[in-house]
């Protein structure tokens, strides 16, 4: 064999079942990872042509090895050295800054093989089957609970001013908000607007934001730092319920530069609304990976509604991602594995120039 060969670079390695697997991020195949393949993925590490293998070994074993090297071309683990290949390793070069993790979950979550509308139903009655829908509301029981009034239903301010005035804001001044405007804020993003009656999923919540599935994998906690009627603390709001469930009283303002990773006029904000994700509520209807991308673009939804939300209330609006995801997850008791932190977005009046 004269054609030249090499190890994709676009695999990774894991244990599974008490398998070492590997995997070409790519073209989504998957191959046991016996001693023979690693030994083959080895050598041809740079591009090596398949008679320079065979050199190397005895003579009743040559064909065995050429029929690996064939298994592993056939399954994209060797590659042609070809013009082809060349040419996607330039353009892939653009992945490099983010790493092997940007890398795998982008191409390895493409291409996904999805239901045809006509199987829908019988996909979602086979999901109810198997095993107990996971709740779409998080109850802190024993907790207090404060009923917080009506979100406002009849701002009176045009739609398209809204989105012309929608502007990230950081030069908070500190000035409390209203109870009543932290109450709309949750209502408007968070809230159930509406119930409907589902016959496979029975009585599901909707909400101003799309969600994949109505499934409602985010929740929100409030760090409350100057809201007019509240007390400083750390709440979780009940979007059923329209209620907070109060986790911490304190002076929780300080927290919020070391939070949000340094960013110091977070600190300023009235209150930071804290973006988790319930992951299992999405798991439990969808079993593959892509689905992780729709947890993301949940959130996504849900902070441009909040920031549309307090533009309407004459609020400065502001979110990040710059996070110090484990010291919120603390703070707020998740374990980062079945629950996780993934957005923050905040809140207050704008200073005056």
């Amino acid at each position: 064999m004269k054609l030249l060969l090499r190890r994709s670079p676009y695999l990774v390695f894991y244990w599974e079942s008490g398998k070492l697997l590997v995997q070409n991020y790519l073209t989504h195949v998957t191959v046991a990872a016996d001693p023979i393949v690693l030994r083959l993925l080895g050598f041809f590490e740079q591009p090596r042509r398949a008679n320079e293998l065979v050199a190397t070994i005895a003579a009743e074993r040559k064909d065995v090895v050429l029929q690996a090297v064939d298994h592993l071309t056939q399954h994209t683990l060797l590659e042609p050295f070809d013009a082809v290949a060349k040419a996607r390793e330039r353009a892939m070069r653009l992945w490099n800054a983010w790493g092997v993790e940007a890398r795998l979950f982008h191409w390895a979550t493409k291409d996904v093989n999805f239901i045809r509308p006509e199987e829908v139903k019988a996909f979602d009655e086979a999901r109810k089957r198997d095993s107990r829908t996971p709740s779409a509301f998080k109850r802190y029981s024993g907790a207090q609970r404060i009923e917080l009034p009506p979100a406002k239903s009849n701002l009176s301010v045009k739609f398209t001013d809204v989105l012309h005035a929608r502007r990230t804001q950081r030069d908070f001044d500190g000035r409390a908000i209203t109870l009543e405007e932290l109450a709309t804020l949750l209502g408007l993003t968070w809230g159930v607007s509406k119930w409907v009656n589902s016959p496979t999923f029975g009585r599901i919540g909707l909400k101003t934001s799309p969600s994949g599935g109505a499934r409602h994998s985010i929740e929100v906690y409030v760090a409350v730092h100057n809201v007019r009627g509240l007390k400083q603390g750390l709440y979780h709001y009940s979007p059923d319920r329209h209620q907070l469930h109060v986790l911490h009283l304190g002076r929780v303002k300080r927290h919020a530069e070391a939070f949000c990773a340094g960013q110091w006029w977070t600190k300023y904000a009235s209150a930071l609304f804290i973006l988790t994700a319930v992951f299992e509520r999405e798991m439990w209807l969808y079993k593959f990976s892509r689905a992780l991308r729709v947890i993301y673009l949940e959130a996504g939804h849900l902070c441009q509604t909040f920031c549309l939300t307090a533009t309407a209330l004459n609020l400065a609006p502001f979110c990040t991602t710059a996070l110090a995801d484990s010291m919120i997850e603390r703070a707020i008791g998740l374990n980062g594995i079945s629950e996780s932190v993934l957005y923050v977005a905040a809140a207050g009046r704008v200073r005056s120039i």
